[in-house]
């Protein structure tokens, strides 16, 4: 029987609009979780990335290149990439781009609330999702407050089989996210998670839903969302 491993590749760190370092949420990862492989998934910028990738060389987990960009139509994660993806396109055009570098495209946190928009969250519209060739689809987002967008995610793929690999993430700007939410895949190295994504064969463990976890998160809620509006006016976004 092939072993599994966990991933988490949707974190942010003080490169965008997370709370800790890039060398704070590398060493977190590889010291206090049991996860084979993060992505750094900053905002409109690899510069967290970028830098958690020479920490990691010399602690026992794989490290994928990300970000998470900011188009019209949503946010999309993108891994695998080489190079910044501009931000501010359509969300095919943005796939598009990911792909001409050879890199994988999630759809991030489909179906979040339309209140959220304000913070540049997805619109949850399905024509954009029916439309563009996302190779997967983040079906568990664990930011509190996100169940209901999460079920409606789930909803989606159900509707449209074979599409979309499946994927979860944390969405960690705290340390103690870390892991809330993970993409199972087959095997163990960085290589193994592209190929189960690739063949559609992840799976998504959102088990380690603890109370006391969104409570922490919800109360640090008010610096993140203070970094958030800070990153898109610097980004020259409307706040």
């Amino acid at each position: 029987m092939s072993t599994w491993s966990s991933a988490d590749i949707h974190l942010h760190t003080t490169a965008s609009d997370g709370l800790y370092s890039p060398r704070q949420v590398v060493e977190w990862a590889a010291e206090r979780t049991d996860l084979s492989v993060i992505a750094i998934t900053d905002h409109n910028t690899m510069d967290g990335a970028l830098e958690a990738a020479e920490i990691a060389r010399d602690l026992p987990i794989e490290l994928v290149l990300g970000m998470e960009i900011d188009s019209v139509d949503g946010h999309v994660l993108a891994l695998w990439v080489r190079e910044p993806v501009p931000s501010g396109m359509s969300a095919l055009k943005t796939v598009d781009a990911i792909h001409e570098q050879g890199g994988i495209a999630i759809a991030a946190h489909p179906f979040a609330p339309k209140w959220w928009a304000k913070h540049g969250l997805c619109r949850g519209d399905e024509r954009v999702y029916d439309a563009v060739p996302f190779d997967a689809f983040e079906i568990h987002n664990a930011t509190p407050l996100l169940f209901h967008a999460n079920l409606r995610a789930r909803a989606y793929v159900k509707r449209n089989p074979g599409r979309f690999a499946v994927t979860g993430g944390s969405d960690a700007h705290i340390l103690s996210a870390i892991g809330a939410t993970r993409t199972l895949f087959p095997g163990r190295t960085a290589a193994d998670l592209r190929r189960a994504i690739e063949e559609k064969t992840t799976r998504v463990d959102n088990t380690l839903f603890w109370l006391t976890r969104n409570a922490r998160y919800l109360a640090h809620m008010p610096s993140i969302v203070r970094r958030e509006r800070a990153r898109r006016h610097a980004d020259g976004h409307t706040p």
